[in-house]
């Protein structure tokens, strides 16, 4: 039962761990909006969630090829085997890429501001949802121990 608990949650915190360090990323590229030859990175955050929970097929998507050859963590069925964590072990810093379709201005930055405000405003809604989620489990967790003991 204790597993179950503890493998929702891990979902959820490694998902606000991304979500928090794609803020990072984006926060990065809007300051350097002025600084010459600087490329705009990001990742993938659907990939990144996939390869950091270990689920199977993650790295690379649709919509962003680029990003890995589809290894996830490898199966280990027996202690003395090797645990092989595929793209599952990168973090996240391996896995940002330069941003696609942005035009370089004549002083070499590819950081077009608009685009990154959106995308910081998204990640911000995002973040806070999945911090709700988290607090909403735990009520819960709190509420269904608390009627137990009446």
């Amino acid at each position: 039962m204790l597993d179950k608990l503890t493998d929702a949650m891990q979902f959820s915190a490694e998902a606000l761990k991304l979500r928090a360090r794609r803020q990072e990323v984006l926060t990065s590229n809007i300051s350097n909006v002025d600084t010459p030859n600087y490329k705009a990175v990001d990742f993938d955050f659907q990939s990144a969630l996939k390869a950091a929970t270990g689920d199977k097929g993650s790295m690379g998507s649709p919509s962003n090829p680029g990003l890995g050859n589809g290894a996830g963590a490898l199966a280990v069925t027996h202690q003395g085997h090797i645990t092989g964590k595929g793209n599952a072990g990168m973090s996240t810093a391996e896995m940002l890429q330069f941003r696609r379709g942005n035009n370089a201005a004549i002083d070499g930055n590819s950081v077009d501001i608009d685009r990154e405000r959106a995308a910081f405003a998204e990640n911000t809604v995002k973040y806070e949802a999945a911090l709700r989620s988290i607090n909403g489990r735990i009520s819960s967790l709190k509420q269904a121990m608390g009627s137990g003991n009446q």
